[in-house]
């Protein structure tokens, strides 16, 4: 715009104000009727209440970042165990003979003529075993098995031109089959002994069972009349062949 312009509308602005202050005020410009008839006789006063402004108040709260620990791993600890004290257990052991030693019987007598061996047992426990000699195998001397108890003391007799001691009685078969001592002959008021040898090696009797003097003595002294005794079978054959093979 130019300066005449900006100068005519600043005498204009002038005027106006003038007039306007001039003017008589019986009624009222039209502007001022326009917005009487507009407005309503009482204005009412608007009372604004401000709204609370809400404030959104972010709360975080923290979640504590659980941090496994470290588990620890129990290490195994040896806890030492007393080892128990082994108890001596009673292993049965196998009985060392082959034949029943008669544990209900008081006193037992076994003898085994394939070994030539004679056993004392009371109530099934060996007291005494002896080396003897049985019959030979022949017809007329072999000693043959038996069962029965063992019958009166004889003490010392004589037979075939000997002498034995100690005999006790045990059953017939051709003659009387006795348990004794060796067979003897008197030399010098000597007893001299026959067949010792023979003890626990052959058969060598002509039917009754010998022992040696002293175990001979030790039965008597222990007294057998009335113990069961048992004599197994002479196992002939085995022993005619052996001593067949002798001079």
């Amino acid at each position: 715009m130019t300066r005449k312009e900006w100068l005519l509308i600043v005498i204009l602005a002038v005027f106006t104000v003038f007039s306007m202050a001039f003017a008589p005020s019986a009624s009222p410009p039209p502007m001022q009727e326009a917005v009487a008839a507009v407005l309503p006789m009482e204005v009412a006063t608007a009372t604004f209440t401000a709204m609370p402004t809400m404030t959104a108040t972010a709360t975080f709260t923290a979640t504590p970042s659980v941090t496994p620990s470290a588990t620890a791993t129990p290490t195994a600890t040896h806890t030492p165990t007393e080892t128990p004290t082994p108890t001596a257990t009673l292993t049965p052991t196998a009985t060392p003979y082959p034949f029943d030693t008669r544990a209900d019987l008081p006193r037992y007598i076994y003898i085994d003529q394939e070994t030539q061996w004679m056993y004392v047992f009371e109530h099934g426990e060996l007291i005494r075993d002896m080396p003897c000699s049985t019959g030979l195998p022949e017809w007329d001397k072999t000693t043959e098995p038996w069962s029965g108890t063992v019958g009166a003391y004889w003490g010392t007799f004589t037979a075939f031109g000997v002498y034995a001691d100690d005999a006790w009685y045990l059953y017939p078969c051709l003659g009387s089959i006795l348990i004794h001592s060796l067979p003897y002959t008197w030399e010098d008021d000597v007893k001299v002994y026959q067949g010792a040898e023979h003890l626990g090696v052959r058969p060598s009797s002509r039917g009754c069972i010998r022992l040696s003097p002293e175990d001979a003595a030790w039965l008597t002294e222990w007294n057998p009349e009335g113990a069961y005794c048992t004599i197994t079978e002479p196992f002939t054959e085995k022993w005619r062949t052996i001593l067949s093979s002798q001079p």
